[in-house]
């Protein structure tokens, strides 16, 4: 199986890129007619457009924020980003990292040889930490960017990992079938193919959280001021479960805006909670859509 062999020769040798094995590897899975090998290295060829199908060694990576900002008269350049007052489940998805890209992608960044990198943050995101920002003993403080740091040696660490997971495979092939001379001829023994994939490669990776954009912001009717009917129809029309819309309701009854362009904290944190929700996929929304469709639904509502 010379396929096989140069294969197993590509991943052996840290100076080739992965890139060369895994469309020979792609082109292998197509001659077995190995679905689930097939899928997994295009992939990895192409990234991962769907988060949820991410696997466990490119997900949930530790990163934490830098940015510029403006404090007072104060112009402060990559500087820490506080994450204080943030619900607890918001702040450890923001300062985590999920790595969807291609590998061509991924040895791009490294090649660079800087020890991180820098992934910009959704300006939603960005607005909503102000805001949490400001709310919190900074009513001066303007967020200008925001930035995910991550150290490179973990996109390494991944690299490692499906160089690793890849050549597990083609051993565990060549040491199987190694009286097969005809790579058509592995067609017949799909099943324990398919066994070997999830040994080698697959090993229980589950699905992740989905963060990618699954909806957009729909046309939002005028809101007439303090018109609650208007509020709970525009925020149903945008998928918002009737539970969190019963939550609002409650808040703006007892809470008031902080001044006419600024919200009260109790509805920021609801808003904070909703991201968070669009981030796990639990509410069917792209986080880019998520807190502009809020954010201007209750600003209507305010009259803002």
């Amino acid at each position: 199986m010379e396929l096989v062999s140069q294969i197993i020769n590509d991943l052996i040798d840290d100076s080739k890129s992965l890139n060369s094995a895994l469309l020979k590897t792609k082109v292998l899975a197509n001659r077995i007619q190995s679905i689930e090998l097939l899928n997994w290295a295009s992939k990895e060829l192409t990234g991962y457009s769907d988060n949820r199908d991410l696997p466990q060694y490119r997900k949930a990576k530790h990163a934490y924020l830098k940015g510029d900002y403006i404090q007072g008269n104060n112009l402060f350049k990559n500087a820490d980003i506080p994450t204080d007052g943030l619900e607890n489940d918001l702040e450890k998805k923001l300062l985590l990292h999920d790595f969807s890209d291609s590998i061509k992608s991924l040895e791009s960044l490294i090649s660079k040889n800087n020890p991180k990198i820098g992934f910009p943050l959704n300006p939603t995101i960005v607005a909503f930490l102000e805001s949490n920002i400001q709310n919190n003993g900074n009513p001066y403080f303007q967020l200008l960017n925001v930035n995910k740091i991550a150290s490179t040696t973990i996109i390494v660490e991944i690299l490692s990992n499906v160089r690793d997971k890849l050549l597990d495979f083609m051993l565990e092939i060549d040491k199987q079938f190694d009286n097969i001379t005809e790579i058509r001829d592995l067609k017949m023994k799909s099943e324990e193919i398919k066994s070997i994939v999830n040994n080698t490669i697959i090993q229980g990776d589950g699905n992740v959280l989905n963060t990618g954009e699954k909806a957009n912001i729909k046309n939002i009717n005028k809101i007439n001021k303090s018109n609650k009917t208007d509020l709970i129809s525009a925020l149903k029309d945008n998928g918002v479960s009737d539970g969190d819309i019963s939550e609002l309701v409650e808040i703006i009854d007892q809470e008031e805006p902080i001044s006419e362009t600024s919200m009260g904290p109790v509805v920021n944190k609801w808003i904070g909670k909703m991201l968070n929700k669009a981030i796990d996929g639990s509410w069917n929304i792209g986080i880019g859509a998520a807190g502009g469709v809020l954010v201007e639904i209750i600003k209507q509502y305010y009259g803002m």
